[in-house]
């Protein structure tokens, strides 16, 4: 039963159900009695006019569309990314109101393009709401120098702007979105609603470590995430070098599980640095089970992200998750990291990879340290950052869109 309640969820830059975040929000509507569509990207490149479909997949309940896009690097292929999408989503959702008739549609970021579509929609009587994951802005002022930079930094506040001032109401991951909502946005405080990034008790859940994953080393130490210029891989490595070459820790084995833009580069620099034989690159790995093995078996887990004002701002979906497996974290000292694992890990200052392997080390030589850190970060995931103390927010959210009396339909 739907009550006549619809909802559209679009993002771009990533897709259901490997983005937990969105299905989770998917899902927890579903629960609550909506019919849910989500609008995301297909894996292919294949932008082909035959290889458009609209015809939905069915995955539990949530009908999932796929528009194809191609991924590119640089200004001119970002420009291209987005131009594809903005075209596709505008596409494919205006078949789907023919369809469904939603009654609210969501807008994932980055990035914050599709001001013009809300506000069709709006016009239509659709309720929209933004759900701000990533400041864009600080995004392209981190990738991009000069003049130039400037410039696609002010079109992107710009766009920012107009997503906020578009939407009835706004979903911020953290406290430190929910100020830009405010400050940037000029969003009224009662429109925006915190709703954190935290994994399911029932899903992500700590298995038996398989002891082969290490290969025969005494330790194992992971990274799980995205691979971009702005989440720490390349400081990390650097990290890495400091234990085996000057250190002379060669009992531990570093496992990177992800894929993104500056994987081939951190390839070739272990090879030319000659640590290549205590490093696994894994890819991307989407099997949840699988990824859990290999978290469960390593002793410390990584949340490298530099201090960037992107990262000072922002909560990362990983340290939630190694919280939730009772693993002891290292992680650069930003705020919203400490705010999310508090003394589940050990906080370093931003830039000092030295200090980085250290503490690796510290955690690596003093396993009673490592099992009450992990037991803190379990019980913090528990009573405080799960997904079910999340989605009555997400609910919230919802009832604020549409001008009504916030009421949950779950528990927790």
């Amino acid at each position: 039963m739907t009550n006549g309640k619809i909802a559209l969820i679009v993002e771009e830059n990533s897709a259901v159900p490997l983005d937990k975040r969105v299905w989770y929000e998917a899902t927890t509507l579903r629960d609550a009695g909506w019919q849910v569509a989500v609008l995301c990207p297909k894996a292919s490149n294949d932008t082909s006019d035959s290889n458009w479909t609209f015809e939905p997949e069915i995955l539990e309940g949530v009908s999932v569309y796929r528009f194809p896009l191609v991924r590119a690097q640089g200004v001119v292929g970002y420009l291209r990314e987005y131009l594809s999408a903005f075209y596709a989503i505008a596409r494919v959702s205006w078949r789907i109101w023919q369809e469904l008739n939603f009654s609210v549609i969501q807008f994932c970021n980055p990035p914050d393009i599709f001001a013009p579509i809300a506000i069709l929609y709006r016009f239509l009587g659709v309720r929209v709401i933004f759900d701000h994951h990533d400041l864009f802005p600080e995004l392209i002022l981190w990738r991009y120098r000069g003049l130039f930079a400037r410039i696609l930094y002010t079109v992107a506040r710009i766009g920012e702007y107009l997503t906020f001032r578009s939407a009835n109401a706004v979903i911020s991951t953290n406290e430190s979105y929910r100020k830009v909502a405010m400050s940037r946005g000029r969003v009224q405080p009662d429109r925006i609603i915190v709703v954190r990034n935290g994994p399911k008790k029932d899903q992500f859940i700590p298995v038996d470590p398989v002891l082969n994953l290490k290969r025969k080393f005494p330790y194992m130490v992971a990274y799980a995430g995205v691979m971009g210029p702005e989440d720490g891989v390349i400081e990390l490595l650097q990290s890495m070098r400091y234990l085996v070459k000057d250190v002379g820790r060669q009992d531990i084995l570093f496992v990177l599980l992800g894929d993104g833009a500056i994987r081939v580069q951190a390839q070739e620099n272990l090879r030319s640095w000659g640590i290549d034989d205590f490093v696994d690159f894994t890819g991307m790995i989407h099997d949840d089970f699988l990824l859990r093995q290999y978290l469960c078996t390593a002793d410390v887990l990584l949340s490298p992200e530099p201090l960037t004002p992107l990262n000072i701002r922002s909560t990362f979906i990983k340290v939630g998750e190694y919280m939730a497996l009772s693993k002891p974290v290292v992680a650069y000292d930003l705020p919203e990291t400490r705010q999310t694992a508090q003394d589940a890990a050990i906080y370093v200052e931003p830039g000092d990879v030295q200090a980085f392997g250290n503490a690796i080390l510290t955690l690596l030589d003093d396993p009673h340290r490592r099992q009450r850190m992990g037991d803190i970060g379990k019980k913090r995931v528990m009573e405080y950052l799960s997904w079910e103390h999340q989605q009555d927010k997400l609910l919230q959210a919802y009832a604020i869109a549409l001008g009504e009396k916030p009421v949950s339909n779950l528990t927790s």
